[in-house]
């Protein structure tokens, strides 16, 4: 796969990491973010939520744009963190990024919300604030709802699809053929930026099975499923082809 062309998609400041492995790896890499993430405003219920912080006994981040969005609302009313509370980040890199606000979070290394449900004890918790993008999916909420645990979700950013019109002709005159997705919503702005055709040219390396599924019934038939979205995920991926 060495010189193939590797199409990059997640929102601008994103693909930085990935990008300088693809080039020293020898692929050519193309840019195209298919979402942009803008942070939400907090009605009156979240701002309540915030304030209620130390109510909860687990705090769930979804990605690293959660604690991007979230940490500087959660600071306006915490100088200092509420002492029982467990934090969890859904992956490594948001873990980390949780680090500089000084919090220590637990994550799974099976990425994602049936990771950390594996990974965490349950047993004496009863109520989680899951801090997420708008409309995320509800996953986690149905599998700890069977627990008998009550689950909030603070909101704090959206996602906004970005159509790449250029794309389709990059594509063809520049000849990339891989594109990395690692969302369903990024899947979405892939489909209305090309034509049937085109996408059924792609090949597309995913982080789930799900999006993998979603993806086969958008027409992208060539898919390899990475398991996580992190650099050496989707290296490992591109080196098994």
């Amino acid at each position: 796969m060495s010189g193939k062309g590797i199409i990059l998609t997640r929102p601008a400041g994103y693909n930085d990491s990935l990008a300088e492995k693809l080039i020293t790896a020898g692929y050519r890499v193309l840019e195209r973010p298919l979402l942009s993430i803008e942070p939400m405003a907090l009605d009156d219920a979240a701002k309540q939520r915030v304030m209620d912080l130390d109510r909860y006994h687990v705090a769930v981040f979804v990605s690293r744009n959660a604690v991007t969005h979230c940490m500087g609302h959660l600071q306006h009313y915490w100088p200092q963190w509420p002492a029982q509370l467990a934090w969890c980040a859904m992956g490594q890199r948001t873990a980390e990024d949780l680090r500089a606000f000084d919090i220590q979070a637990i994550f799974p290394e099976k990425q994602g919300a049936v990771g950390l449900i594996e990974t965490m004890d349950w047993s004496d918790v009863s109520k989680v604030l899951v801090v997420r993008g708008r409309g995320g999916l509800e996953t986690f909420h149905d599998e700890l709802n069977d627990r008998a645990i009550q689950v909030d979700y603070l909101e704090v950013y959206q996602r906004i699809a970005r159509l790449q019109k250029s794309l389709a002709k990059e594509m063809v005159d520049l000849q990339f053929e891989v594109v990395i997705l690692t969302s369903g919503e990024a899947l979405a702005s892939l489909v209305e930026s090309l034509d049937g055709n085109l996408l059924g040219k792609l090949k597309a390396i995913v982080p789930t099975q799900r999006i993998a599924e979603l993806a086969r019934y958008s027409g992208l038939n060539d898919l390899l499923v990475s398991g996580s979205v992190s650099d050496d995920a989707v290296l490992t991926a591109l080196a098994s082809i």
